[in-house]
């Protein structure tokens, strides 16, 4: 391929990759509305103290720009300018509430920072994004091989609710052990993604995936987390468009050890390395579905003192409240927003400082679980 056919065809993935970007952001971001505005009881959880005593007006305006930026970039995706816009709200609004940091919305942001760092750069913006691609897979993975992602997520889950498995056929050990090859097909088709040879086949069969986990998690399924069946649709794209269709694309991926691209290494090759030992966050690290999520539960004793949880209310299943009613912070989450909480111990304890001043005489009492034991 000629040099000016390669650079042209280069641009035309770039422009593809902000379209396909703002096409299924979109929807994300109207679907949770709720959580990206104050227009709900589910506390905001800002990084810094300080922005507790901003007014909901400043939440709801970066919610407004933010869509009117996706719709603009859609039209004219080469639009610098509100890359740029579009990135600052984005990060605004995060540091306004930690529980909008969701995995999408950390890879659409990154998607934003490679086209503003790489102006005039179509094959440098590319692969920046593929390696985040191939990052995604990888970590997303290998996140996967661990006990709790066999016993929630793949046993109880894909299993039991989906398949109809009976429960105790789900915990015979061939079949239960058996979850581990879906970390290991992930992590293996990841890999598989660098190389020339098995591109497209890797391609291939991580869209499968993805139509699989549509078909799971959608209105034929089990209608679950619907916030994010757009970023499943956004990941098909981006696989046939950038590694199963253009077949003379070179992705060399020297461009990411040198200049403008070395975030994009770091936090994406090298951070997510660390939450294998815990020292980052798990959805900085591709680890929704992991099974290794931390939960909250809030045990309340008297439900007549906090009226606005009562919703979300339901009897004491676990048996970890002393029978009181408990609320499982993320169904409250989805259930009100659409969005799931931000799965760190440090937020759950934040909202538990919030809600402990909410409602003072309702006796709330807090349970953080890890793999289903409890934590301190």
């Amino acid at each position: 391929m000629r040099s000016d056919t390669l650079q042209s065809e280069y641009e035309k993935l770039n422009v593809l990759i902000v379209r396909v970007t703002c096409l299924c952001w979109l929807p994300a971001k109207l679907l949770g509305w709720r959580m990206f505005t104050t227009s709900r009881i589910f506390p905001a959880v800002p990084v810094f103290k300080i922005f507790d005593h901003l007014p909901p007006a400043i939440h709801n305006i970066l919610f407004g720009l933010s869509v009117l930026s996706l719709i603009i970039l859609f039209i004219v995706p080469k639009n610098k300018l509100f890359i740029v816009v579009l990135l600052a709200v984005e990060i605004l609004s995060c540091l306004l509430d930690q529980n909008r940091l969701q995995p999408w919305d950390y890879l659409y942001m990154f998607t934003l920072f490679i086209f503003m760092v790489n102006p005039g750069k179509p094959k440098s913006a590319v692969i920046a994004f593929s390696f985040i691609i191939v990052s995604t897979y990888f970590y997303g993975g290998l996140g996967k091989v661990n006990d709790g992602f066999l016993q929630t997520i793949w046993s109880k889950m894909i299993l039991h609710l989906f398949l109809k498995i009976s429960t105790k056929t789900t915990q015979q050990h061939w079949l239960l052990y058996g979850g581990l090859c879906v970390g290991f097909f992930e992590l293996t088709a990841a890999i598989g993604l660098l190389f020339l040879k098995t591109r497209k086949v890797s391609a291939a069969l991580l869209i499968l995936m993805h139509l699989f986990i549509l078909l799971f998690l959608g209105p034929f399924g089990l209608n679950y987390n619907r916030i994010i069946w757009p970023w499943n649709i956004a990941m098909i794209l981006y696989l046939y468009f950038i590694f199963f269709k253009e077949e003379g694309i070179i992705l060399s991926y020297k461009l990411i050890f040198s200049g403008r691209n070395i975030p994009v290494f770091i936090f994406w090759g090298i951070l997510p390395a660390l939450n294998l030992v815990g020292y980052w966050d798990n959805y900085l690290s591709s680890g929704l579905y992991s099974g290794k999520l931390p939960q909250m539960l809030i045990c309340i004793k008297d439900t007549s003192k906090c009226r606005g949880l009562k919703p979300f209310c339901k009897p004491d299943y676990r048996h970890l409240c002393n029978g009181c009613n408990t609320v499982d912070l993320g169904y409250w989450a989805l259930s009100e927003t659409n969005v799931a909480p931000y799965p760190e111990i440090r937020v759950y304890k934040k909202l538990q400082r919030k809600l402990e001043l909410q409602y003072p005489a309702a006796g709330l009492s807090f349970i953080y679980l890890l793999n289903g034991k409890k934590q301190n």
